[in-house]
């Protein structure tokens, strides 16, 4: 499958692409956390194992600092990052973007309806429970009305990472957030490797010094299918976990830690592993 242009990818997720249809899959991939990992499917071991390394990486960012202002770095149709973080009282303010109106619109109408309208977060919010044995367990109405608190709707911002100003224009405090998170995100929205390593770049920009960026991708995916009907198949960036290593580093990383899981369902997507990235801003890249 050949790699688009960044214009030709933009036009087919204008076109195509439709939150209530993706956020099928998400309903596919119930969350049963009775069940162990190796009883499971591929799918559902992918889904936990992102919301352990988020909880996990929000955790470490909080045992250092307080005050912590966060975005999640083309975010898509799914507030599951931000309903995390919402828990930290380390965490005070959540921004998000992405590329797509729809998917704004749609996450604005989840957490304006606390869940009741748009998607049904009920069952991730008892994972994500599940995975904070050393705190009391909260209700979905307590994620929401404290993600309410931590992000108002003027943090949704419309974000095209083809351009070097990347949110049009919007004035954000630029070397000032604590934690940028990305997860499942680059090798889909980009169109080459000079592209990735760009948003890399813009990443390091985007943090403070010692601010700590969450980078969650796949490896080696080259196409991915975003509903369940599947009709329509996206192409994806591969890239390698070398490729991360040496371009995180050059963009003025230290890379902290690194988990990996296999994904072996290949209906939806051609990624062979999942990884997760926490790496440390320890210099500017201008």
């Amino acid at each position: 499958m050949s790699i688009l242009t960044y214009q030709e990818k933009h036009d087919i997720y204008e076109k195509y692409f439709i939150p209530e249809e993706y956020m099928k899959f998400w309903n596919a991939l119930t969350l049963d956390k009775e069940k162990p990992d190796f009883d499971i499917s591929s799918g559902q071991r992918t889904m936990r194992f992102n919301i352990r390394v988020i909880n996990d990486f929000l955790g470490i960012i909080c045992r250092r600092k307080n005050n912590i202002k966060l975005h999640d770095l083309g975010c898509g149709p799914s507030l599951m990052s931000m309903l995390s973080a919402a828990a930290c009282p380390q965490i005070t303010s959540i921004e998000c973007s992405d590329f797509l109106s729809s998917n704004l619109e749609y996450l604005k109408t989840s957490l304006s309806s606390q869940g009741n309208e748009g998607y049904n977060y009920s069952k991730i919010i008892e994972f994500i429970n599940s995975v904070h044995e050393d705190r009391e367990p909260m209700s979905s109405i307590d994620y929401f009305t404290k993600l309410s608190s931590k992000c108002q709707f003027n943090n949704f911002m419309k974000c095209d990472m083809s351009l070097d100003d990347m949110f049009y224009g919007r004035e954000i405090k630029w070397g000032t957030y604590d934690a940028v998170v990305s997860t499942m995100t680059l090798t889909d929205a980009v169109p080459n490797e000079d592209a990735y390593k760009h948003v890399l770049m813009k990443v390091n920009q985007m943090l403070r010094k010692g601010g700590t960026f969450c980078l969650l991708d796949f490896i080696n995916q080259s196409f991915w299918i975003p509903s369940l009907k599947g009709k329509n198949t996206f192409c994806a960036l591969p890239i390698t976990l070398e490729f991360l290593e040496e371009n995180l580093a050059k963009s003025g990383f230290f890379i902290e830690q690194i988990r990996i899981i296999h994904h072996d369902e290949n209906r939806f997507s051609s990624g062979e592993r999942v990884v997760c990235i926490y790496a440390t801003k320890f210099t500017d890249n201008k």
